[in-house]
């Protein structure tokens, strides 16, 4: 038992002290220098008696680390084509490791050592690295639009992207929000629906507004708009067509049913007779009397009305630009009409639930053809829905 507490208490000390994960000698001679600032920093922090070994390996470590950036950066900016969005990185990752630690200083551990911190200012590096990442960034903007201007809608995508980055570097950079809103407009793909009846039946008034009755919110996001009624001045990029190739209205059925609901229920009470044919008395001379059985009967007549619309049509995601269909399938959907009608004769009280529910109801006129239709595309309409969000996911 001694020794099970003695191992909890040691992982409880595990799980609370930095000495159980890696060692910080070892962050250190793995090159992972921030990391070891960062641990070292903690076991620092509020120490007055601090730690030679904390303090020298955040010594080394804050050195290598600016020695490294400081290298990196250098080797862009001399290079043929600086990449200077990474020469800027290297530059804020030296400021902020100075923010990191110069709240620390004077580091000096509880021998007497006082750490050398080389600090670096590199805060005008920093400005002109920000400027000339900003230029380049607009460059590359500008060439990317115009592939956009060209009809490549992906290039102005990117290049609206790019165009929205300048702003780390610099706020209000030469006008890049204007070249934004260009940029969002060119990369915008626009899909709308169209409909084809090629069943050779007739559809009903109302029945493509009830189909494309679309929620189109679902449907959209931040590069995609979903129209259901066409612009004569937008050019679509992409049209989900529905070809109708069946729809079928039923005949007009009603069905009767017959069945005899029965049940033994308890109905008043009766006498007890003893065997002698006469009531029978308790030992007060009371007549004795029982809960009187009986069955009792009801003949249901049921009239199930019923009557079908089914449509069937198939589906395309068209792609208007390079034209060729990016999806297809298959859309069907039904509209069913039913009504029970229900009557009886006989005692109720025989009736089950069940036939008791529909007691009562009176048969009632069919539907028309054109309104189980139209049902039937409200229906579809789902279908339809679901197919055209899957189909998003081509384009």
């Amino acid at each position: 038992m001694r020794n099970l507490i003695y191992l909890l208490l040691m992982g409880l000390f595990c799980l609370t002290t930095v000495s159980c994960g890696p060692k910080v000698q070892t962050l250190v001679d793995q090159g992972n220098y921030d990391e070891t600032i960062q641990v070292a920093k903690r076991k620092l922090v509020g120490e007055r008696n601090k730690s030679p070994k904390y303090v020298a390996a955040l010594e080394t470590a804050f050195n290598k680390a600016n020695d490294e950036d400081l290298t990196r950066a250098r080797r862009i900016e001399t290079s043929g084509n600086p990449d200077w969005k990474q020469i800027h990185s290297y530059y804020r990752s030296i400021r902020n490791r100075a923010d990191e630690v110069r709240p620390l200083t004077p580091l000096i551990d509880k021998d007497g050592h006082q750490a050398v911190l080389r600090f670096v200012e590199v805060n005008s590096q920093l400005n002109d690295a920000a400027g000339k990442a900003a230029e380049q960034m607009y460059l590359e903007g500008e060439r990317l639009l115009e592939l956009g201007r060209q009809g490549d809608k992906a290039a102005a995508r990117e290049a609206y992207e790019t165009f929205e980055g300048i702003a780390y570097y610099r706020q209000g950079y030469k006008g890049a929000n204007l070249y934004m809103t260009e940029a969002e407009e060119l990369g915008m793909l626009y899909i709308t629906v169209e409909m084809r009846n090629e069943s050779g039946a007739y559809l009903p008034a109302g029945f493509e507004e009830a189909l494309f009755r679309i929620n189109a919110v679902n449907m959209e996001d931040r590069w995609r708009k979903f129209e259901t009624t066409r612009k004569p001045d937008r050019q679509y990029d992409y049209v989900a067509r529905i070809i109708m190739r069946n729809i079928d209205v039923s005949p007009e059925r009603s069905s009767e049913r017959q069945y005899t609901d029965e049940k033994e229920i308890t109905d008043g009470t009766e006498y007890v007779l003893d065997e002698n044919g006469n009531v029978a008395k308790d030992s007060l001379g009371n007549d004795i009397t029982q809960p009187k059985e009986v069955i009792v009967r009801a003949d249901v007549i049921e009239v199930l009305q019923t009557k079908v619309a089914s449509v069937t049509a198939g589906f395309e995601l068209y792609d208007v630009r390079n034209r060729r269909i990016v999806d297809q399938g298959e859309l069907t959907a039904q509209a069913n009409f039913e009504n029970y009608a229900s009557t009886f004769q006989g005692d109720r009280r025989a009736l089950s639930s069940a036939s008791a529910r529909n007691i009562g109801n009176r048969p009632v006129e069919f539907p028309s053809n054109e309104q189980l239709i139209l049902d039937a595309a409200e229906v579809l309409k789902d279908v339809l829905s679901e197919q055209i969000a899957t189909s998003y996911k081509l384009i």
